[in-house]
């Protein structure tokens, strides 16, 4: 994915929809706007973080990072 990529709204999730707003050295950046205009970020996203970012039901994870473009894996949280 590369900045401006579109992720649609994960609706049995509760998460999205989200926009790579940022993909470079340092990190992933996503943002998402809900139906009633809530902003959420998820700001410097890395494969080396230490595990997925999880909002609501879903889970984003940072692969890897080749120059402008980052591989994600959305899934399902755990609980």
């Amino acid at each position: 994915m590369t900045k401006g990529t579109e992720i649609p709204r994960a609706a049995g999730l509760r998460a999205g929809p989200f926009t790579v707003s940022a993909v470079g050295a340092q990190g992933v950046d996503l943002t998402s706007v809900d139906a009633s205009g809530f902003t959420s970020n998820l700001l410097g996203q890395r494969p080396d973080q230490g595990g997925p970012s999880t909002v609501n039901e879903l889970s984003i994870r940072v692969l890897a990072i080749v120059g402008d473009t980052a591989r994600l894996r959305l899934f399902p949280a755990e609980h």
